[in-house]
């Protein structure tokens, strides 16, 4: 217990000393700044799929963010209003500028993990090439999610079909109400994402095992702020009648920079880990 008591004080120091809340207040700006070329070029591949809208990508981000619906709307009229831009994007030169752009959110996370190491930012091209290939790979993410839903759906309905001709109803009822494949997979691609956001994208790299307890920490950070969030605003919160659209955007901003905090809390966390480790 004293040891437990110990890390956790340790992680909230390296939190504080080396000023993680200015990081977060930074990257939440970036991130921002950088959704509306990120969101742009997941349509422009969505739309090359077919049956699937800008709907169906709306609903994949309402999966990770609070169940608030201001904050749906806001993201679904974004969706809807950046799909008329989107058109042919990939076809043209303007996809590199849009990845560069989007790739600001990845940037800004890697200069914090890197200011938690005490690493100097990492201005040189590895390290340019390394979050624009992390952007790409969460643009394509989205696309990949909605094809593996629609897979998962079928996988369902098999095994449940497998069960109804066994005779196996009531096993079947009950595989129903647990078998969630599209939520299981965006928990299980949000801790692979986190975990190699720690382990590769700062200018230290480290093991993948020597990232899982703040990885974990951070999923776990992530579900719980993200359903209380959603659970005391509606209670304690009223402006969104008088303010619409504008305390949609703020609360997205509030819940972004807690997340951000909570991934750098793990990032201290593993840090910290890694030092008593070192000590031993």
């Amino acid at each position: 217990m004293n040891r437990l008591k110990d890390t956790g004080i340790k992680t909230l120091k390296l939190f504080a000393e080396n000023k993680m809340t200015v990081y977060s207040g930074n990257a939440t700006l970036f991130i921002i700044t950088a959704a509306f070329p990120f969101i742009m070029l997941i349509i422009s591949i969505v739309n090359m799929l077919p049956g699937y809208s800008p709907k169906d990508v709306a609903d994949i981000f309402f999966k990770i963010l609070p169940d608030l619906d201001s904050l749906k709307e806001l993201i679904l009229a974004m969706v809807v209003n950046l799909k008329n831009q989107s058109g042919g994007l990939l076809a043209s030169a303007a996809a590199l500028t849009t990845l560069w752009s989007a790739s600001a959110g990845v940037a800004a996370i890697q200069t914090g993990l890197n200011g938690l190491e005490g690493s100097q930012p990492g201005k040189g091209m590895i390290n340019i090439i390394k979050r624009l290939l992390f952007t790409l790979a969460l643009i394509l993410l989205i696309p990949a999610l909605l094809i593996f839903e629609v897979l998962g759906e079928s996988i369902k309905d098999i095994i449940t079909g497998i069960m109804e001709k066994l005779g196996l109803e009531s096993i079947e009822l009950r595989l129903s109400s647990i078998l969630n494949f599209g939520n299981l997979v965006i928990i299980l691609t949000a801790f692979l994402v986190i975990l190699l956001l720690y382990a590769y994208l700062p200018v230290k790299r480290h093991t993948l095992k020597s990232q899982i307890p703040g990885t974990l920490f951070c999923g776990i950070g992530w579900i719980v702020f993200t359903e209380l969030f959603a659970f005391f605003v509606p209670r304690f919160y009223h402006a969104s009648s008088l303010y619409g659209s504008l305390a949609a955007l703020f609360l997205a901003l509030l819940w972004i920079r807690v997340i951000i905090m909570i991934l750098f809390i793990g990032g201290a966390l593993n840090k910290a880990l890694e030092e008593d480790s070192d000590n031993i």
